[in-house]
């Protein structure tokens, strides 16, 4: 087997490597990220298995703040709280 075979084998293994990948990502991800900031509290209250409290850890912010959201009252988060809803979700 000759240098250029080689390197051809080896281009298409990575080619058939990156195709699964790419394949179980989409798997992986069915859904879009929800957009608004109650949608997202949702998401993540869903993921913390329905405790407000341990949400309102993993965010930084009050209980009660997390309520607001949840419930409709609030829907525009501070820049703080708007960047850590978009880095869990």
């Amino acid at each position: 087997m000759t240098d250029e075979e080689k390197a051809q084998q080896a281009a298409r293994t990575r080619a058939k490597l990156m195709e699964g990948l790419a394949r179980a990502e989409r798997a992986l991800f069915t859904r879009p990220a929800p957009k608004s900031a109650r949608a997202q509290m949702k998401f993540l209250r869903k993921r913390e298995k329905g405790s407000t409290k341990s949400l309102a850890e993993r965010l930084g912010v009050s209980r009660k703040t997390v309520q607001r959201y949840l419930s409709g009252a609030s829907t525009k988060p501070n820049k703080r709280l708007q960047q850590a809803l978009v880095k869990e979700t």
